[in-house]
């Protein structure tokens, strides 16, 4: 494939990853087949790259691969969905093996930056249009678009390369001096954005990674000041009569309130010790459910209506469906993202990887198709960033002897 027909395949398949941003207005099948197809095609250009050398991220791409075929089986055998059902399900979460694409052709790092802020800027520029048009929904599931915590509240797709941008912005701000006002800019939007979509938890995880890396290089001194400010705008943000603050803080009294009541609690509780039947889908999962096409996929919609969501219990919902394998694989890249160096350039996708973490017990990010291709952008960029810096420090250790 050449390069620029490369590049155009990378670009589209951001789009193709998260549906179109759901756009409305396309027709909901053909957008469905086109996504499938197109990342078929992916995994059959990447199929015969899925064994490189085992070093960095590779393993846990590997398990989690290994996870999702092996979970195929599983839905067949333990609920009887079948193969065909089974495979269209299972194929777009299967989109992580575009990781050895990526690493085989050495796609630049450079063009992959450039597409996430394109993306980012693009989201930003499609949101703002839907908040201001709410009343006419273009984009997304319509349950997303509702009266809620002081705003209107639009759950947009394509979060997770938006995210992964913001991230990207504050690294840029401190370690670049050129394209200063686009880094700023988008910093302060990927904020904004974040909190008008009130979810508390990517709010506070957003402020404490931004929190973190504005603090992380001070000097004492510098760090007491800049501790003491954010205090000050804490407490005088929380006794505005801001709509915002007043909804985010009923629902975290409401959550508090319900304890272990709490609908997440419950539903974890019940797919951790009653969705499996059997020890052996406790262990290797019990398969992507497809559409409302079968009885298991059925079954998994009747306990949404008794408000059991899998999208509501994040990493407890990959273990439901791929397994304990799966977990270990994001355990892996969990400790990996704490232990293997990456320059200051590059530490947004550190950055995105503990995004992921924070999130991962009450959303569906770490799973979410719209997240997916963001969370292999920034494990692919972190492999060779990795593996640069582990060949020079060779060369190093080489030139020494």
């Amino acid at each position: 494939m050449s390069k620029n027909l490369n590049i155009l395949f990378v670009f589209l398949l951001v789009i193709v990853s998260f549906n179109f941003f759901e756009a409305r207005f396309l027709n909901k099948n053909v957008d469905l087949y086109f996504r499938f197809f197109y990342i078929f095609l992916v995994i059959i250009l990447s199929a015969p790259f899925i064994f490189p050398k085992p070093d960095g991220f590779v393993l846990p791409v590997q398990l989690m691969l290994l996870s999702m075929v092996i979970s195929i089986f599983m839905a067949y055998f333990t609920w009887g969905q079948g193969f065909r059902d089974t495979i269209v399900g299972t194929i777009p979460f299967m989109l992580w093996i575009f990781f050895f694409y990526l690493l085989k052709v050495k796609f630049p790092i450079k063009v992959i930056e450039n597409i996430i802020i394109i993306y980012g800027i693009i989201y930003c520029i499609l949101y703002f249009y839907q908040y201001t048009h709410s009343a006419n929904p273009l984009f997304g599931s319509e349950e997303e678009f509702k009266k809620d915590r002081g705003v209107i509240r639009i759950i947009f797709p394509g979060g997770g390369i938006f995210y992964l941008a913001a991230f990207m912005a504050i690294n840029k701000l401190t370690t670049q001096k050129d394209k200063l006002w686009l880094w700023l800019s988008f910093s302060l939007l990927g904020l904004v954005c974040c909190v008008l979509q009130v979810t508390r938890q990517s709010i506070f995880a957003l402020l404490l990674i931004y929190f973190y890396h504005f603090i992380k290089d001070l000097n004492v001194v510098q760090k007491i000041f800049f501790i003491s400010s954010i205090i000050v705008l804490i407490l005088i943000i929380s006794y505005s009569d801001n709509p915002v603050v007043n909804g985010l803080s009923e629902a975290q009294k409401s959550t508090i309130q319900e304890g272990k009541q709490d609908i997440r609690i419950v539903a974890a509780t019940y797919f951790l010790t009653k969705f499996s039947p059997n020890n052996i889908t406790r262990v290797f999962g019990n398969g992507a459910p497809y559409a409302e096409a079968t009885y298991y996929a059925l079954y998994v919609l009747s306990l949404e209506e008794q408000g059991l969501y899998l999208s509501d219990v994040g990493i407890v919902a990959m273990y439901v469906m791929f397994g304990i394998l799966s977990v270990i694989a994001y355990i892996i890249i969990w400790y990996k993202s704490f232990t293997l160096p990456v320059t200051k350039e590059y530490y947004y996708v550190k950055y995105y990887l503990w995004y992921l973490l924070i999130t991962s017990v009450t959303s569906n990010y770490v799973y979410d198709l719209q997240y997916l291709i963001a969370t292999i952008f920034v494990l692919y960029i972190y492999q060779r960033v990795y593996e640069a810096e582990m060949e020079d420090k060779n060369q190093h250790s080489s030139l020494m002897i």
